[in-house]
Parts: C-alpha cells; structure tokens; sequence
C-alpha cells in the first residue's frame, strides 16, 4: 500500500464544524494532516489528535504556501525516501467517497506525478484550467479533456501530487494565497513531470456574493502582493500585472460606486 496522505488547511474554524475533515476521516487508508492557519484558539490541536491524526499549528495566519511546506517537511522527516502521494484540501469542501477511490486507482496505476480532479463551482468547470503565456483561464467550453498537456493548470483543491517531487522542492512561501497552484504547476510543467486528469468531481463554493468594501479591500491587498510575486519577470509579465490589478480594481469601483479604489 503506497503512503497516502491528505493535507488540509483550516482557517478559523473548529475541526467538528469542517465538513472537509469529517470527508477526510471516513478513508481508512489516508494519514491526516491538518495545518491550523486559525487565529484564535478552536480547540483543534485536541480535536485532532484525539482523533489519531496529525496537528500542526502554524501560530497564526502563515499562508497556505508555509502551511503545505511545513506538513511537507513533516513527511520527509518521517519517510526520507519520499515515496507515496498528498492531497490537498481545503476546509469547507465537500468530497465525495467516488473522488477517493478513483483518485486512489489512479495512483495504483502510477502514470502521473501528479493527478487534477474535475473542480467545479457556480459558473461551471473551474479546474483544471489553462494557463497559456501569461494568462489563467478555464478550459474553453468547458472541455478539460481539450486541454494541451503544456497548457494545463489546475487549483489546489483535490490535487494529488507524488512525494518524490518535494524531495528537492518546496512551494514558493512568497506566496501567500493567490497563485499557489498555478505557480506550482508553472513549474512542474517546466520539470517535464506528468499531469493527469482523473474523472471525479468536486463542487467547489465561493464567496461571490460578498458586499464589504473593507473585507474586499484587504483581499485585494493580498491579491496585489501575490500576483506581484507570480509576474515578477520579464516585460511581459509585468505588463500583465498591472493589466490583471486595473481589471480587479475596475471591478470593485463599479461594484461600490467608488473611484477613489481605483488608486489602492
């Protein structure tokens, strides 16, 4: 049996309240990780280790790209060879029992580093998605299968990655939110490793409908600090920076009638 292992974040919330988790502890054959981005205490470390599984406090809001480094580092330390594979997830994600078996099967097999399900969300398919020269965007039509193998990227969420690649990488900690995934597999694509996809679904939710100019703002501060660090090289991707954060920002001016975002 390979070492099967499932990484999931949890940002404010108790472990009892994360539908994600309970998914989680129904596979008898996934060793659980839970990398705590809380702010506050939820009682987690107890929950959690009580349950058998692996706690590990990241003492406050760290960023998913530390958090998956730090199970990470927890894994080689406790099997240096590296062998078997993660899968990421977040913690309000409903997964269902088909995703783990045919995400389990497809690992038997053994034909790709690293195996995307099929992300769904209110607009349609949302991973895997194409990431062309500079630019990020979903599979046209919705056709993943479409996609070209030099072409494909796809979100963290359901992602299962082979181990023996983080013998010699970890993900950018410049990082902090946005962009993780595509970064990730902007590089792996530059490493010749092989992307799959595995026919399985996974409803993915959103908070689109948020209405807070304060909460959106912030969230367009990390935003702009993340995509800052993915287009960091080179004219073109600098070009496309600036032309990603005026879209955002047009967005977000027309939405509260307020001009002044425009210069955040």
């Amino acid at each position: 049996m390979q070492n099967l292992f499932g990484i999931m974040v949890i940002y404010n919330k108790n472990a009892n309240a994360s539908v994600t988790y309970q998914c989680l502890r129904r596979q008898e054959n996934l060793r659980i990780i839970v990398c705590d981005n809380s702010t506050k205490d939820y009682d987690n470390e107890r929950i959690i280790e009580e349950n058998g599984d692996h706690y590990i406090s990241m003492n406050g809001n760290a960023g998913l790209s530390k958090a998956y480094n730090k199970a990470l580092d927890y894994i080689q330390h406790n099997i240096p060879r590296m062998q078997g594979y993660i899968m990421l997830f977040d913690d309000d994600t409903f997964i269902p029992d088909d995703y783990f078996h045919k995400m389990f099967r497809a690992i038997k097999r053994g034909r790709a580093d690293i195996y995307l399900p099929i992300v769904k969300d209110e607009i349609g398919i949302l991973s895997p998605s194409m990431m062309k020269k500079y630019y990020c965007h979903r599979a046209l039509g919705g056709n993943v299968w479409k996609i070209k193998k030099s072409e494909i990227c796809g979100i963290n969420s359901g992602m299962a990655i082979s181990l023996k690649i983080f013998k010699s990488y970890r993900y950018n900690e410049e990082l902090f939110l946005d962009y993780v995934d595509h970064n990730f597999i902007r590089d792996m694509r530059k490493y010749h490793r092989k992307i799959a996809i595995v026919e399985t679904y996974i409803q993915q939710s959103f908070s689109s409908n948020i209405y807070d100019k304060g909460k959106e703002l912030a969230r367009l501060n990390v935003f702009k600090k993340d995509i800052n660090v993915f287009y960091k090289k080179g004219l073109g991707n600098r070009a496309f920076f600036h032309y990603t954060m005026l879209r955002r920002k047009m967005k977000l001016a027309i939405k509260y009638k307020s001009i002044d975002i425009m210069f955040k």
